[in-house]
């Protein structure tokens, strides 16, 4: 493949065909020039001028009017599925925010009737009893210490409690700090779900109450000379296990 007219600027074969099959229809003079000189550029030259002539003859076939309506209806059901696909899209989009907002709401709001943690304070027994056993429980249980149950049931007999013997296991038995020293700290297995039990066998309480903290419900309650907390997931886990123990 070699150039086929004279002179040092004269186009080679390899220059022709690229521009021809870029641009079929557009034709500079110096391709002119090189199609005259050379008979291979000359024949592919015709193959695309014939090519272009039979796309364009496609072209100008006028479409069957029943095939016309077809396209339009299809372009026209594909439009409207688009559509239903945005809306479907930005429904799902509202409802996940909106159960987010709900989802947010519960858990910082507390359940109707029950004291917020602000309200009472972090230093109540109750709030302080929630934080112990999220933020120290699951160590403690990890560690799965030997419990004595004699000292258990001595410590619920001192506050007048009992507990069921049925349906209800001990997990977990230790100490736990409690304002002006220690008390007895029970980790119980529940038809409800999981209960902590804290004993505090020689601080006077106040008026029985329920708080909501941390995602958690806790009931204080003045027992004797001391009390009792018991903390759970939810404010029907605590308030069932209350009428057991009594």
């Amino acid at each position: 493949m070699g150039t086929h007219t004279q002179g040092w600027e004269a186009m080679t074969c390899f220059e022709f065909r690229r521009l021809i099959l870029a641009s079929p229809r557009e034709r500079s003079a110096a391709q002119e020039q090189h199609k005259a000189a050379c008979a291979a550029c000359a024949a592919l030259a015709r193959e695309m001028d014939n090519f272009e002539s039979r796309i364009h003859e496609a072209a100008l076939v006028p479409m069957p009017e029943a095939l016309a309506e077809r396209v339009l209806l299809r372009g026209q059901v594909e439009r409207q599925r688009s559509r239903l696909r945005v809306w479907a899209f930005a429904a799902t989009v509202m409802l996940a925010l909106g159960l987010g907002l709900v989802l947010v709401r519960d858990e910082t709001a507390p359940p109707d009737g029950v004291r917020s943690a602000a309200a009472l304070g972090e230093a109540h027994p109750a709030v302080a009893a929630i934080s112990y056993v999220i933020d120290e429980e699951p160590r403690l249980l990890a560690e799965n210490r030997f419990f004595d149950p004699a000292a258990m049931r001595q410590a619920l007999a001192d506050l007048g409690l009992n507990l069921p013997a049925e349906n209800v296991a001990v997990r977990y038995l230790g100490k736990c700090p409690v304002p002006g020293g220690s008390g007895e700290h029970v980790v119980l297995t529940t038809p409800f779900g999981q209960v902590s039990l804290i004993l505090v066998p020689d601080l006077p309480f106040g008026p029985r109450v329920l708080v909501w903290h941390r995602d958690r419900a806790a009931l204080a309650r003045a027992q004797r000379a001391g009390g009792y907390i018991l903390v759970g997931d939810t404010v029907a886990t605590v308030t069932q296990l209350e009428k057991l123990l009594l």
